[in-house]
């Protein structure tokens, strides 16, 4: 034995090595290595099991440090941790879900509907992560056009309702467009009411000027000698007809004040002109300021050259699929690729059918809650007999102690009459000497009645 052991000391150490790294993997199996030992023909089906469970576990850590790279916008030294923490929630929900399927097949089948539901779920979340990565390239160069055709639809409505040179739309996308109030808008405000004035007050000065140029000219014409027909006469000289045109020209001419309209559009124009030069430094001021507010609100959307979260990830893969078919389909493909492989521990433990090891485990269950039914029938009757002998030693308690009571009570009336007895003796004593000490006064001897003397 120890020569054997010597000569196989060395070449039997690497196969140990193997045994454990298989054990390890029928662990994540949950199996039952005592009861594996009587059936050793299972435990390379268990140990790929194992292996399932463990590549599942690992897809899910892949998955989850893709994640958090996504969410963060990089690679950090501490997304470890939590990818490892959900490798082991994975591995440990793969190894129950492995484990509680057992049985017969009956069993199976109400088993198996609630765990594929769990593994789809569970694969469906492990899935999403991947396939973002896989397709990062086309989803990050959306999500950059995307962004750039937004700033440039912001600057275009920021630039449209926010004039540099008259006023803003009373368009609907303008309420929350708005940057600054311009200080100009007051002057432009005043020039607009002015020029208004000016264009009526121009009017009414070309439609007077044009009946006083008509009437002016009829009284020259007559004046000069000139033949209008229906106007003048043609005779040269100042006569009556030509008097009459001349008044009738200044008549207009002052009835409709001509000279003081024509004034005060001087004057208007010249107000105008005031507010006007100005005006112009106050519009470069405001379109710089503008400007400047414009840039500051475009530079807080998101750049082309900053990370792209995981939830701009996800509306891209759905925009740029749902364009093309080809994408459609294939991510699709790729999703339901990761959600069989995240449910290949349970499909693979009901694929297999139902083996000697798992009746051996059913068995062993069924033996295992007999045997403690049989204990606890065995624990409740000791607890029952225990109650039945305290419940005899209290009736038993308790009969002694009426003995007692009624022992004492019979030895009080014992004493009770003896000490009744003892005080008649004594008065029976009493009476005698009274009697005798009367019987010797008066020299007879009087009878004593004992029972009288006590009535």
């Amino acid at each position: 034995m120890t020569e054997s052991a010597a000569r196989g000391g060395r070449p039997r150490s690497r196969p140990a090595v193997r045994l454990d790294l298989g054990r390890r993997l029928r662990v994540l199996a949950g199996v039952d290595e005592g009861i594996l030992d009587q059936v050793p023909l299972e435990r390379t089906r268990y140990v790929g099991l194992g292996g399932v469970v463990l590549g599942t576990a690992i897809v899910a850590g892949v998955s989850m440090w893709f994640a958090l790279g996504q969410v963060l916008g990089g690679v950090h030294l501490a997304m470890a941790v939590p990818s490892v923490i959900w490798l082991l929630i994975v591995l440990n929900l793969d190894r129950w879900l492995v484990s509680t399927v057992a049985g017969m097949w009956q069993h199976r089948l109400m088993m198996l509907i609630p765990r594929l539901l769990v593994a789809v779920v569970l694969g469906s979340i492990i899935a999403e992560p991947l396939v973002l990565r896989v397709f990062e390239t086309a989803v990050v160069q959306h999500v950059i056009d995307e962004r750039e055709a937004a700033r440039v639809r912001e600057r275009a409505l920021l630039v449209a309702c926010n004039p540099v040179t008259a006023a803003p739309p009373p368009g609907r996308g303008c309420e929350n467009a708005r940057i600054l109030a311009s200080g100009a808008e007051a002057d432009e405000a005043k020039i607009s009411e002015l020029e208004k004035d000016a264009a009526k007050l121009r009017e009414q000065v070309r439609v007077d000027g044009a009946e006083y140029d008509r009437l002016f000219k009829q009284a020259t014409a007559e004046c000069m000698g000139e033949k209008i027909k229906g106007v003048t006469s043609g005779k040269r000289g100042v006569g009556p007809l030509c008097r009459r045109l001349e008044n009738a020209a200044r008549k207009a001419k002052a009835g409709s004040d001509l000279d003081g309209n024509r004034r005060r559009l001087g004057e208007l124009q010249s107000r105008i002109s005031e507010l006007r030069g100005p005006l112009a430094d106050k519009r470069s001021d405001f379109g710089n300021e503008v400007r400047a507010k414009i840039d500051e609100r475009l530079s807080a959307m998101p750049d082309k050259e900053d990370p792209v979260g995981i939830l701009e990830r996800m509306r891209a893969l759905h925009a740029i699929s749902s364009e093309n078919t080809y994408l459609f389909a294939a991510s699709w493909l790729f999703r339901l690729f990761l959600v069989l492989i995240d449910c290949l521990p349970v499909l693979v433990k009901l694929m297999g059918g139902t083996t000697t090891y798992d009746r051996m485990v059913e068995h062993a269950n069924r033996m295992q809650e007999r045997i403690h039914d049989k204990r606890v029938q065995l624990s409740a009757d000791a607890q029952v007999g225990e109650l039945e002998l305290q419940a005899h030693r209290e009736a038993e308690e308790r009969r002694r102690r009426r003995q007692l009571i009624d022992i004492e009570g019979k030895a009080a009336d014992a004493e009770a009459r003896a000490l009744r007895e003892e005080l008649m003796n004594k008065r029976a004593e009493e009476l005698k000497r009274q009697s005798r000490q009367e019987g010797r006064i008066n020299g007879n001897h009087p009878r004593v009645d004992l029972a009288g003397s006590f009535r």
